[in-house]
């Protein structure tokens, strides 16, 4: 099999994870050129029509918004507390547009991420698609409007001002178009780094360093989309290590191997 050692991002140089029905990807590239090539195999179970995250750790996570949870505003890092009490609302709403917006995640639709990013950032989404929790057209429909979500948001000072670091998973159950009896819990951890600071009298939030890692969808895939494997998918290849997508006890390790994941 092939892959793509992963290093740290700054600026444009973005980390992007993926899984099999039974493994993950780490990949990191920047946004032009990199290119990856691993699969592997392993079904997942159907959750029960009544309750799509029953039997699953996202049982007992928060529904999409309430997941995302800001600490309190205290003035640091040279910014009053009126300003990070800003970067917090502009940080929880960059997330909601790039992970829970609908017509981001199932529409590949960039308006309101552009709309919630810094100008400088919002140019040329389209040919970003890392940069959100997006679906490949035609490869998924939501069986529920429900996200579930769990993580946390860690601000530190910095050198030139505060550094918020924000690290979710975002499970989403979905089916094939017109197949509603394939669903599939899709586990999307994502690791997002900003930087905030106050210039010109007004207070910028940007993008620093971002991670993903998504379980199941395949290793080969580089253009940015997720592209779910479903029950009964077929697959083929194979990890030497197992990884368990819903455990956040320790930091995602971006190094270019393939793992299988225990269930999502």
């Amino acid at each position: 099999m092939g892959y793509l050692k992963a290093s740290g991002l700054v600026g444009g140089v973005v980390l992007v994870l993926g899984a099999a029905a039974t493994g993950m990807w780490w990949l990191g590239r920047d946004d032009s050129s990199a290119r990856s090539s691993v699969t592997f195999r392993s079904p997942s179970p159907t959750p029960a029509p009544s309750d799509f995250f029953a039997g699953s750790p996202a049982a007992s996570y928060e529904d999409g918004e309430a997941g995302i949870v800001m600490p309190a505003a205290a003035a640091m890092a040279g910014l009053s507390r009126t300003d990070v009490e800003a970067a917090y609302a502009r940080v929880k709403r960059i997330l909601v547009a790039a992970d829970l917006d609908p017509a981001t995640v199932y529409d590949g639709d960039t308006k309101a991420l552009a709309g919630a990013l810094d100008p400088g950032q919002a140019k040329g989404l389209a040919s970003r698609r890392v940069w959100m929790n997006a679906f490949a057209p035609g490869s998924a429909v939501a069986a529920t409007p429900t996200v579930k979500v769990h993580g946390t948001v860690t601000p530190s000072a910095a050198k030139d001002g505060l550094t918020v670091r924000t690290d979710h998973n975002f499970v989403y159950a979905v089916h094939p178009p017109k197949r509603p009896d394939r669903v599939q819990r899709v586990v999307v951890r994502r690791t997002v780094t900003f930087t905030v600071s106050r210039e010109g009298g007004d207070v910028r939030v940007w993008i620093s360093r971002m991670g993903r890692v998504a379980a199941p969808a395949p290793c080969s895939i580089t253009d940015g989309w997720i592209r779910p494997i479903y029950p009964g998918d077929p697959g083929g290849g194979g990890a030497s290590q197992t990884e368990d997508p819903y455990d956040m006890s320790k930091p995602p390790v971006y190094d270019g191997g393939c793992r299988q994941v225990i269930g999502t």
